[in-house]
């Protein structure tokens, strides 16, 4: 049982990072800077044991006072340290990306502390593994998050308004932590679990929903954003605007070109999402380094994108240029648009009859106004 224990202490919190990693639509969250993310997690779940072991040790405080306060502080202090190293990175486009990357903190936290967990009462393992893993883990991850949304929403801002921005962050996710800890040791009701539970995926749920909103915001940069200056077409840019329909836009691509190139087509397409979303970014930033840091990634993302658009290859990169059906495109959407224009203009009830109009125009010709003067 203690094995089981140990599984689902860690396969579901890393099910729920996979989840949250896969909602970042453009791929702007790094991997390696997730992987990062987690090991700091790690990391400081060590420091943040070392630092409540030690203080209560000393006296400093009680052990009702570390659990309900002390330790969320310092906690969401230590997992928040990386954040600021990472805003800083020219990858780092929004919110989006402080909510993986905080998420990740926390399910790397979380993780050891229910290894720590199940160790020190292995009795009661598998029910310590399944509490632990439908409330506190999503409340670690939760809080760690809100601290990332804070810092990706001041990075366009300078230092001060940054440094308020993480602080409201830091206290949010402090009030979070502090509340769900004072939540499990003053109820003592079997309802318990449920109540934490309800924390924990209700906390969730606002990250999802925070990420689903940076989406949309990312979307609109791309469609105002992209084009010809990054040497992408308007019928590549009309793909891309998309993209939340890839797999059943690119379907008619797979049935005639194979699995394979459509991988290669998608990759291009996140490349010019990515690059939307980076020129975007250049335009709101105030920081001159992080500027430069940008301007430089951008550079490298065209070169891919270059690289790219030679594998899909020319034929296939026309196919996909021109996937739309003629009626989508804005000639009809504008000649509809002139059609309705000139029927509104138009005197009521003077509906369009061919037959009286042609009646019109034989009355005005030569030979009927040649009878009308015999």
């Amino acid at each position: 049982m203690l094995i089981v224990a140990f599984l689902i202490a860690i396969a579901v919190p890393l099910i729920f990072l996979y989840t949250i990693y896969k909602l970042d639509l453009y791929g702007t969250g790094s991997f390696q800077f997730v992987l990062v993310s987690f090991a700091w997690g790690m990391a400081a779940f060590a420091l943040a044991l070392f630092i409540n072991v030690t203080a209560r040790e000393a006296g400093l405080i009680t052990g009702d006072t570390l659990r309900q306060y002390f330790a969320p502080v310092a906690e969401e202090i230590l997992k928040a340290l990386i954040l600021i190293y990472l805003v800083r990175r020219p990858n780092f486009t929004y919110f989006v990306d402080g909510a993986v990357y905080g998420f990740s903190i926390g399910i790397g936290f979380a993780i050891v502390e229910n290894y720590s967990y199940i160790l020190n009462d292995p009795t009661a393992s598998m029910g310590l593994a399944i509490g632990r893993v439908l409330s506190t883990n999503l409340m670690h991850a939760s809080a760690s998050a809100l601290v990332g949304i804070a810092v990706g929403y001041a990075r366009f801002h300078r230092f001060w308004r940054l440094l308020s921005s993480i602080l409201t962050g830091l206290f949010l996710a402090m009030a979070l932590h502090i509340g769900f800890n004072n939540l499990v040791t003053r109820i003592q009701s079997g309802l318990l679990l449920l109540y934490a539970a309800a924390v924990g995926f209700g906390s969730g749920g606002v990250i999802t929903l925070a990420i689903r909103r940076g989406l949309a915001e990312e979307k609109a940069w791309i469609e105002e954003t992209l084009g010809e200056a990054d040497r992408v077409t308007k019928g590549e840019a009309a793909v891309v605007h998309r993209i939340t329909d890839m797999r059943a836009i690119l379907m008619p691509l797979k049935q005639r070109f194979g699995s394979e190139k459509v991988d290669q087509i998608e990759t291009f397409l996140m490349l010019q999402a990515r690059l939307g979303i980076l020129r975007k970014t250049l335009d709101k930033l105030q920081d001159e380094k992080m500027v430069r840091a940008v301007e430089v990634q951008m550079d490298d993302l065209r070169r891919e994108m270059d690289e790219a658009r030679r594998s899909v290859g020319t034929y296939c990169m026309l196919y996909l240029r021109h996937i739309f059906p003629e009626e989508s495109s804005p000639l009809w959407g504008r000649l509809e648009a002139t059609i309705q224009e000139r029927i509104a203009a138009r005197p009521a009830g003077s509906g369009m009859n061919l037959w009286s109009d042609l009646g019109r125009r034989a009355a005005r010709s030569p030979d009927a106004a040649g009878k009308d003067d015999a």
